[in-house]
Formats: C-alpha cells, sequence, structure tokens
C-alpha cells in the first residue's frame, strides 16, 4: 500500500487505489495464495506541516510544532479507520508509519551509505521557496498556472536605442546587476540605464528568450551568469518574503511590487502570465539562495533501467512505461533537504557558513574549510526520501525474513506520484538492496469528476472518502470505480457507475436473503436441477474470466465480467428461485458466487456465505450437458424478448417455442421455464398462421411468431446484417494488418476467432431473412 499523507482525510483517489489493491488480494487469497498486504501511512513532511498551519482551529493551545504532532497522531488514527471502514483485507498486525524508530533507523542509515558512496552533496543554488511555508518547494512539486497578472514594462536605451523588458515580478529590478539579451542582439555589450535611480547595467549576451533583467537571487542561471562577470550581488527577499531593499526594508512581497513600479515610473498592462505557486500551501513562489542537500540520482537510475530492459521489473500500462523510462533517462541531482521541523532530520554536522558537512559523531568546534562554527543539520528530509524506503521497511529489511518479503509482487498508485514515488524508490530500493523492491509497478489514472475536471474544495466537486462511503456504501463504491479503471485514463465519476453497481449487488443480496430466510426443510432441497447446473457452471467461468482479467490488470473488464453474470445470469435464477420461495438454491452455488463478488464486494460475498451455512448438501460439479441445453433455453428467452421490444408483442400474447432437441425440449416443459420471462412462452408445435424465426446459438431451437409481426422483424434483421457486414470488414482490415505486420494491434488469433463468430451469425441471419420473407400470409400454415 502507497501509505496515504496524514495531511487530512483520505478520498475518493485513495479509494480507487485501495480497492485495486484489495481486489488482487481478495483474489489472490481466493487461490490459496499466502498474500501480505501491509497498511501504513505516511508523516507527508512539508504537506502535513502546511496543512496544520492553515487549519488555526486545531489545537490552538498548543505550539506549532506540538500542535503538528497531534495532527499527525490523530489523522493517522482517523485514515486506519478509514481503511477499516472501506474494508480492506489487511495484515493488520504488520501497520507501520513513516516515522517509526525502526523506519527512521532504515533512512538513516540508506543516507550513511550514499554518502560514503559519494552520491551526496551539500551546496549553495538558487532554489524556488514557499515564504508561508518557510522551505524550499523543488519545481517538480509546483503548481504552474496562467493568471491574469499586472506586467510591468522597462524600457532602457542600450546604444541609444529603445528596448522594451517585460516585468512579471518588478520587485526584481532591485537586485539586477545586467541586462540579458539573445545571442547576437544589437544591444548585446553595451550598457542600459535605469531609469529614476540612474543605475548603469551592462547588457549581456545570454540563452533568453527575451530581454530580461540578470537576479542572481532569483535565478540559478543568473548567478552563475553573475559570477562569471565578477558582478556583485545582493538578496532582494528574505526568508518570509518581506523586501531586504535599504529603502523599502519590511514591506511583503506585492507591496514592495507596487512600491518599484511607482518609484522607476514603470506602466503596467494587464496579461495573463505563468505563475508558480507552492504545490501544498498555494502561496507564490520567490527564489532564495540556500545551502541544500542533493542526492545524484543519474547514479542511481543505471540499475533501474537495466532491470527494466532485462523484464526484472515491469511497469505497466505502457504508456507509464514511456513516461517511466523518460523519467530515468533524464533525472537530475534530487534535493532531498525541507526547511521545516516536522520530518526525520538529517544526520549531519553542517557549517553555518559554507558548504562543510560531515557525518556524525565527527565534527565539532570549527570547520575546517572556512573556520565556521560547526552544528547539528536542523533541515529534515524531503517525505519523497524517507517513503522511498517504504518497500524495504515492508520487508522488514535487514532481517533474515526480509528476502522471503522483498521484491514486492506488485505495487500500484496513481500515475501523478510516478516520478514522486515509484522512480525514486525503484532508485533507492535498488541501492541498498541491490534489485529493484518491486517486479511491477501498475499505475492507474486519476478521479475526475464528470465532466473530466480534478476534484477539489475550491471547485466544489470534491468527494470525501466518508461521503462516498455514506452515499453508496464501500460495496458499491469499490465496484463502481474498478469498474471505469482502464489503464492510466482518467476515472470520471458518474451517477450511472455507482446506480449499475448497485444493482449488481442487489441480486446477490436478495438471493442471500431469500435463502436465510427460508428455512432449509420449507426449500425442499433434492438434487441440484439443470437451472443450478447451469448458474454455478457460470459463476464459475465468471470467477475464472474475473482471475484473467485481474491478472492482466483489467479491471474495468473484470467488473464488467461480474456485472454481466449478475444482470444476466444471476438476476434471471434468482427471479426463478424466489417464485419457488427459494426451493433449489444449493451451498455450493452460494460459495462459488461468493468467490465472484469477492473481489470487488466483499460484504456481499460475507452474506453469501452466510447463507450457505444455512443449507447442507453433498458437493456436486456442474455437467457441460444439462449446462448447454438450459443455455439454449436462456438464448431462447432472451431472442423472444429483444423481439418484442422490437416487432411490439403485446404482453401476454403467447410465443411458441418448439426444439428439435429432445433434451431441450425436456426443459420447455419444466416448472421453473415459466418463470424465466414475462413473455407468455408456450412449448408446443407451430400455430396456425405463423413463421419461424431460429434463436442464434441455439440450433434446433424456433420461435413462431404471427404473420402480422414479419415486416419489423424483416427490417430489424436487415438492420443487424448491415451492421455485421461492417463489422465482419473493419475485423478483416485489422486482420490483414496484423498478417502483414503493419500493426500490433490485437492477437492474430483472437481477431479471426471473432470474424468467425461473425461471419457465424451472419449466415444465421441470413436463414431469418429467409424464413420471414417466406411466411404464410395470414390465415395460412408455417
Amino acid at each position: 500500500m502507497p501509505p496515504p499523507n496524514v495531511t487530512g482525510t483520505l478520498h475518493l483517489g485513495h479509494a480507487l487505489t485501495l480497492s485495486v489493491q484489495d481486489a488482487l488480494v481478495r483474489s489472490a487469497r481466493l487461490d490459496g495464495t499466502d498474500v501480505l498486504y501491509v497498511p501504513g501511512t505516511d508523516h507527508a513532511g512539508l504537506g502535513t506541516y502546511a496543512a496544520v498551519r492553515r487549519d488555526e482551529t486545531f489545537r490552538p493551545d498548543l505550539p506549532v510544532a506540538e500542535r503538528t504532532r497531534a495532527w499527525a497522531d490523530h489523522y493517522r488514527k482517523v485514515i486506519v479507520g478509514q481503511f477499516h471502514a472501506l474494508g480492506l483485507d489487511c495484515d493488520w498486525d504488520t501497520e507501520l508509519h513513516t516515522l517509526s524508530p525502526a523506519y527512521r533507523e532504515l533512512v538513516d542509515g540508506t543516507f550513511v551509505r550514499l554518502a560514503e558512496a559519494g552520491l551526496l552533496h551539500r551546496s549553495a543554488r538558487v532554489m524556488p521557496w514557499c515564504p508561508s511555508c518557510r522551505s524550499t518547494v523543488p519545481d517538480v512539486e509546483h503548481a504552474v498556472g496562467t493568471e491574469r497578472v499586472p506586467l510591468a514594462l522597462l524600457v532602457v536605451r542600450p546604444h541609444g536605442r529603445p528596448l522594451v523588458v517585460e516585468l512579471a515580478a518588478a520587485e526584481e529590478l532591485w537586485g539586477a546587476v545586467a541586462l540579458a539579451v539573445p545571442e547576437g542582439h544589437p544591444a548585446a555589450g553595451g550598457t542600459a540605464v535605469l531609469p529614476a535611480t540612474g543605475r548603469e547595467l551592462p547588457v549581456l549576451a545570454a540563452a533568453t528568450g527575451a530581454p530580461r533583467p540578470v537576479v542572481p537571487a532569483h535565478r540559478q542561471q543568473d548567478l552563475e551568469l553573475a559570477e562569471a562577470h565578477g558582478l556583485p550581488w545582493t538578496g532582494i527577499l528574505d526568508a518570509d518574503g518581506r523586501s531586504l531593499v535599504p529603502d523599502l526594508p519590511g514591506l511583503s512581497r506585492q507591496e514592495l511590487r507596487r512600491a518599484t513600479v511607482e518609484r522607476f515610473g514603470l506602466r503596467t498592462v494587464a496579461r495573463q502570465c505563468a505563475v508558480e505557486r507552492c504545490g501544498v500551501c498555494g502561496s507564490e513562489l520567490m527564489a532564495r539562495l540556500h545551502h541544500q542537500w542533493y542526492l545524484r540520482l543519474a547514479p542511481l537510475m543505471a540499475p533501474v533501467r537495466t532491470a527494466l530492459d532485462n523484464g526484472d521489473l515491469v511497469i505497466r500500462p505502457s504508456s507509464v512505461e514511456r513516461e517511466a523510462r523518460h523519467w530515468l533517462d533524464s533525472a537530475r541531482d534530487w534535493c532531498i533537504s525541507r526547511q521545516i521541523r516536522w520530518g526525520q532530520p538529517i544526520p549531519a554536522v553542517v557549517c553555518g557558513d559554507c558548504a562543510y558537512w560531515t557525518l556524525p559523531p565527527a565534527g565539532s568546534g570549527s570547520c575546517p574549510d572556512c573556520g565556521g562554527a560547526l552544528r547539528a543539520e536542523t533541515d529534515v528530509f524531503d517525505t519523497w526520501f524517507n517513503s522511498a524506503h517504504w518497500p524495504i521497511a515492508v520487508s522488514g529489511w535487514p532481517a533474515a525474513t526480509a528476502r522471503s518479503r522483498y521484491p514486492a509482487a506488485v505495487m500500484t498508485s496513481g500515475r501523478d506520484i510516478l516520478f514522486f514515488w515509484f522512480i525514486r524508490l525503484l532508485a533507492i530500493g535498488t541501492f541498498v538492496t541491490g534489485s529493484p523492491p518491486t517486479r511491477e509497478c501498475w499505475l492507474h489514472g486519476l478521479v475526475v469528476d464528470e465532466h473530466g475536471q480534478k476534484m477539489s474544495k475550491s471547485r466544489g466537486n470534491g468527494v470525501t472518502l466518508d461521503d462516498a462511503l455514506a452515499e453508496h456504501g464501500r460495496d458499491v463504491l469499490r465496484a463502481a470505480l474498478l469498474s471505469a479503471c482502464h489503464d492510466a485514463e482518467d476515472i470520471r465519476v458518474r451517477q450511472d457507475i455507482f446506480t449499475q453497481q448497485a444493482v449488481v449487488r442487489r441480486r446477490a443480496v436478495d438471493l442471500a436473503e431469500l435463502v436465510v430466510r427460508t428455512p432449509e426443510s420449507a426449500s425442499r432441497p433434492t438434487a441440484a436441477d439443470e437451472l443450478e447446473h447451469y448458474a454455478r457452471h457460470a459463476a464459475r467461468s465468471t470467477r475464472a474470466a474475473v482471475r484473467r482479467h485481474l491478472r492482466e490488470r483489467h479491471f474495468d473488464r473484470a467488473v464488467e465480467a461480474v456485472t454481466a453474470f449478475g444482470t444476466r445470469v444471476l438476476g434471471r435464477y434468482a427471479t426463478v428461485r424466489a417464485k419457488a420461495d427459494g426451493a433449489g438454491v444449493t451451498p455450493q452455488l452460494l460459495l462459488d458466487l461468493a468467490a465472484v463478488y469477492e473481489p470487488f464486494m466483499p460484504d456481499t460475498a460475507a452474506g453469501l456465505r452466510k447463507a450457505a451455512a444455512t443449507r447442507s448438501a453433498a458437493d456436486w460439479l456442474p455437467d457441460e450437458q444439462l449446462v448447454a441445453a438450459v443455455r439454449a433455453v436462456l438464448a431462447t428467452v432472451e431472442e423472444a424478448e429483444r423481439l418484442r421490444g422490437v416487432a411490439g408483442i403485446p404482453v401476454g400474447v403467447p410465443v411458441t417455442v418448439e426444439s428439435t432437441d429432445t433434451a431441450v425440449a425436456r426443459l420447455l416443459a419444466t416448472r421453473w421455464f415459466g418463470h424465466l420471462s414475462e413473455l407468455a412462452l408456450v412449448p408446443g408445435p407451430p400455430p396456425d398462421g405463423a413463421f419461424a424465426v431460429t434463436v442464434p446459438g441455439a440450433p434446433g431451437l424456433r420461435l413462431w411468431l404471427p404473420a402480422a409481426l414479419g415486416a419489423p422483424v424483416h427490417d430489424d434483421v436487415r438492420r443487424r446484417l448491415r451492421k455485421l457486414a461492417r463489422e465482419r470488414r473493419r475485423l478483416a482490415h485489422r486482420l490483414d494488418q496484423v498478417r502483414h505486420g503493419r500493426t500490433s494491434g490485437g492477437s492474430r488469433e483472437r481477431l479471426a476467432g471473432r470474424l468467425a463468430r461473425a461471419e457465424e451469425a451472419t449466415h444465421e441471419l441470413r436463414g431469418v431473412m429467409a424464413a420471414v420473407a417466406g411466411r404464410p400470409q395470414p390465415g395460412g400454415r408455417g
């Protein structure tokens, strides 16, 4: 389980991830596989710290540090309670937290090993900084949006020619040491005088798209450019985002921006501009030169790429693998430090004045490089560095039992944390243990609203897990989310997916309740009849399909199989049994039904098992011949119901069913046959003035309809033949493409099978068309 952050309660995105995992766990356990499913929570570092500072109503009596600990303890308990509310089949005695003592020891040990391998460095770089969180926020955690802002226009005249410089952040002028222009620009090599102040700035050729001020305090490339030209510089803003400008001390960033426009006499124009905000608290980011800890990721990625190339590691679906390879090939140094007081402190001794550092217990007194004072590091690890150890910690590393738990068989989550978590945990796990921490990474899409918009409180479309559970119940919620889970595509939350799964659940619940409230003696238990054989065979086939789809990570297809079974098979079966007061239901069928529902609707499965416990009978297996006969009868019923809608057969008008198969003919005379449909289906010889319609997939079975219904049936067959013709052409084209290697879109055998079935259906419908065309006139004999 990717440990959820203790920043608050869980939402639908968490529910999807947890439902995916629990479905895999329950399905594997049904098959007798020994599964370890470890629950836990992540302290979330900067996210939790920012959440506590935003919510001033939570324990206002405590200082921030103690409030943060209290917050984390509170929401850790809340989240574990939500795990239980969602019905997860976890190994609860293995619960972990990313700040537990053993976990911290593991992370500290990795830091030491990385340091000894020369993969860490502490450097002063200009990094994005959040003045609200008072910490660095790397660019991968930015929230970049477009906003309408007043753009300041600076006009300077290098070489006497006017040059307009657009400034989204006018306050940068106080820290400008030069103007940068593109290579080959005529102004390069000259100077420019800032209005109002008369300060003269050199104009430098640089890699830039448009003229801009060179501000070393705000951009790393500008710092390097200033150092290359020997230009001195000073800071503009302090850690709180307040002015360090001597003439305007203490102003907020926005106040300084307005004062700059006024002091320099700049003209402004409102335009849409990209604004970078903190992905945690939403504050506008600034830049700050500060000593940070960096991990050289590139050397750690090579073994991961090798494992991926060799097949020792699988990342799915394919679109996610392509993105993962991009991150593996373009990894930059990872800033693993944060300047907050919540999290795991970095175990190092540092110089307060320069980049020198060492590992404790060495290091005391003065810095050997600059003479500055040495102190224990106060920065904490980036929470992603900490949580990258999760699969190692789950295994109990380095205990002797870890080898039986490492690597994980599969890890899943949303695609949005592919780089934040998966790529990094693969790198860290491979470095620590010598092999990737999981054999398979499978990432699903994000949960969005019905219009495809990301859910959020500000938009008013956010849905918490508690609200969703209260509205739908956990069985329906889980199955509905998984029914829309297709590869890494986003999951649109529409009401119809919940409605459909509620129907599927109700079919099984009604049957279980019918069995429980009907005493076994009253149900007249006998040997399993034909309908029981058919239903149990269908249940076992559905379970096999679910197993196969889950193995291939096709969650939508797995739920689709259960949905088709619940609506087409179980619905009709339960109706028949209800009309017979529960007679004929065997415990073996109920247990097979429980296995079908277990991965997605565990409460429903538990109800079916409880119902099975009220019945006793000898074990038996479905008879294939009986199953085939019942399937033919049901195909006839479904075709009759379809034709009723097509031809408008009035309720109560009998439809004669005739079979040349003696086994099927015997079933048509059973007492349960009359309960299969609301139509008046009557077995027997063809009546006067009727024409025959053969049933697709059921040779030897015919429906006899009144001659007056010939025209609408003829039109329906013609429409279906046209549709089949289009389908055959499409399949034949795709099969031809595959055979000639022009596409890999689909298995040759599967396409050939679908084409053969389409051709067979076409042949059957042409037979129906011929029968309809040669139908007798009213009063004649069919």
